[in-house]
């Protein structure tokens, strides 16, 4: 029974082989010399090499056997290694919110591409209302400080001039014509008493001097002006002296008023900034106000507690984690925002790929998405770890690629191809034209008869669709590209045979 059983499985066999046999298909016979008529076609043509295959027209029409030829081109001994596609940190950021409030109106969704700038979600936060109040109160205070200020420094400039004048003993009413615009404040009346009385007291004491030759004035009327004229002057100068100090020191308070608000003012606004999240770079132009501080329209806007979370560059969003009416608690994520034009591959580098440390930034290495029919991709590497990670045991490699169409995304798994040596000339062929058969390699090269030679041959690397070829060929030799695995089996069958 069990021998029915083996000889039943011998013959279908067999047929199965001689079925498969007439089935395959070449391309035409022409081209390599054999004569496609239908005599031909009857006889199954055979070499006396065991090596060699040669097939009859009607089979070798149907093949499309393509041919190529041995060419030296430079490989570089590779390592696919699994790696993930991640977004790029320096384009990608989780927006959050620096200080509690209520979501008030979000504007973005999932999906939507946003500019730099563009607001993406307001909320309200009381937080927010007091502490521009308090921005409002100090540039109120600096305000009128500074002018206080800018007041104090006029009278002390008006008194300077004054003073000069006085002691240049310019009349009067030139002083009075003059000093009709320059800020004097209250000095202005005690200064010009004190000088008319000085100018009268000088008068009258040259009227007596002229008369005392001729003894019409008496000796102690001549003392007596004089000594008015010296009390006169003397008041004057003190009067003089003393306002210009007090002057000076109002001055002084003023401008030290003036500096401590405007230290306080930029105290308040950097309060403000903490509570928006942003820094004194990120802040919007300023509209000057009439004290030369400035109050920009991120800390002052309409409402004091409107808070607007901005998009820091241009990208798209990613996830959006809160809705309206959320209460949000200052820290919160709130959205994610990405720019994927560039994603990084991250890769794991082990004791053996570590020949691939020699990796520096900027040097291409080849990715291979994982999706279907997807194509090699370059990237670039962006940096090698300096530590290995005790976890793993493995050091990281981060690399940079182009995704600017947007097929890729981020989380998928890639081959990352590592170099392992320096590159080297070498002859390839195709890896379609590589068979192997009882632990041998071997390639087709067609011969000037029509017939196909197998040709052995020692394989090297293989990398990116070619191997390597240590010995057996020479550059310039043609092998069969595609058929080839139809001719290793119509050679196994005439060696039945």
């Amino acid at each position: 029974m069990k021998s029915r059983i083996l000889i039943g499985a011998v013959v279908l066999t067999v047929a199965a082989v001689a079925a498969y046999g007439g089935r395959r298909y070449f391309s035409a016979a022409t081209s390599f010399g054999i004569d496609p008529s239908p005599e031909a076609a009857d006889d199954v043509a055979k070499t006396s090499d065991p090596k060699s295959v040669k097939l009859p027209p009607d089979k070798l029409k149907a093949a499309g056997i393509t041919l190529t030829q041995v060419v030296t081109a430079l490989l570089r001994p590779e390592n696919d290694v699994p790696g993930r596609l991640k977004y790029d940190d320096r384009r990608h950021v989780e927006v959050r919110t620096a200080t509690p409030g209520i979501i008030t109106n979000v504007c973005v969704n999932p999906g939507d591409h946003v500019k730099a700038g563009d607001v993406l979600i307001e909320l309200s936060s009381s937080e927010v209302g007091n502490a521009r109040a308090d921005v409002l109160q100090r540039t109120s205070e600096l305000k009128l400080a500074t002018e206080n200020r800018d007041w104090e420094k006029e009278i002390c400039d008006g008194l300077a001039k004054l003073s000069a004048a006085i002691r240049d003993r310019v009349p009067i009413e030139r002083i009075k014509l003059e000093f009709r615009d320059v800020t004097l404040g209250k000095n202005r009346e005690q200064l010009l008493s004190a000088y008319s009385d000085v100018l009268l007291a000088e008068s009258l004491v040259n009227a007596v001097q002229e008369n005392a030759g001729s003894g019409v004035v008496p000796g102690r009327i001549i003392e007596e002006r004089i000594n008015s004229r010296d009390n006169a002057e003397a008041t004057l100068l003190t009067a003089l002296e003393s306002l210009t100090f007090t002057a000076n020191v109002s001055l002084r308070h003023a401008e030290t008023q003036a500096d401590d608000l405007e230290r306080r003012l930029s105290i308040s606004r950097q309060a403000v900034q903490t509570l928006l999240g942003q820094s004194a770079a990120d802040e919007t132009p300023a509209a000057k106000n009439g004290t030369g501080t400035s109050v920009s329209r991120e800390e002052i806007p309409e409402s004091l507690s409107l808070v607007q979370l901005r998009a820091p560059f241009a990208g798209t969003i990613e996830r959006r984690l809160f809705s309206p009416s959320e209460r949000v608690a200052a820290g919160d994520a709130v959205l994610t925002l990405a720019d994927t034009s560039t994603l990084w591959v991250y890769a794991d580098l082990r004791e053996r790929e570590w020949k691939a440390l020699v990796l520096k930034p900027g040097d291409e290495i080849r990715v291979e998405p994982s999706t279907p029919g997807a194509k090699p991709l370059a990237a670039r590497v962006h940096f090698v770890g300096r530590e290995v990670d005790l976890s793993t045991n493995a050091i990281p490699l981060v690399a940079v690629i182009d995704n600017i169409n947007g097929q890729l995304r981020p989380g998928m798994f890639v081959q990352v191809a590592v170099p392992l040596a320096e590159s080297r000339q070498a002859l390839t062929v195709p890896e379609s034209s590589v068979l192997e058969h009882d632990q041998r390699t071997f390639v087709f090269s067609p011969g000037d008869d029509g017939s196909f030679r197998r040709i052995d041959i020692i394989p090297g690397l293989r990398v990116d669709g070619v191997v390597e070829v240590i010995s057996g060929l020479a550059e310039g030799e043609q092998v069969v590209t595609s058929g080839g695995f139809y001719l290793k089996s119509e050679m196994l069958l005439d060696g039945e045979e």
